[in-house]
């Protein structure tokens, strides 16, 4: 809904505010999704946010050994994979410019 304007910028912060605050059951394990997120929270007047989700997300494969960003990632479940093994997800992915791509659009 942020990213469609369906709402004003107020009411997409608040909506942003509360996705934080009431989390869904079945969160986001995708580099893609949380790109979307982070595209939202920037749109919406959340700037520290995104920087928060990009350091926790990001941030953390990183932690986790990462030295090009992954396909999928959950950092409550190391071996998720959509193709019922982890040995075959990719480990490079084209969504690894995500973070660089957003701090170049809105931070500098």
């Amino acid at each position: 809904m942020a990213l469609a304007g369906v709402l004003n910028a107020t009411g997409n912060g608040k909506l942003m505010d509360r996705l934080f605050e009431h989390p869904p059951e079945i969160g986001m394990t995708t580099p893609y999704m949380y790109h979307h997120l982070i595209e939202a929270l920037f749109e919406s007047g959340r700037p520290e946010k995104a920087l928060e989700q990009i350091r926790a997300y990001w941030g953390e494969m990183v932690k986790d050994g990462a030295d090009c960003f992954w396909e999928i990632y959950n950092p409550n479940d190391k071996k998720l994979s959509p193709y019922g093994s982890n040995l075959i997800n990719s480990y490079c992915h084209a969504w690894s410019c995500t973070p660089t791509y957003f701090i170049r659009k809105y931070l500098l």
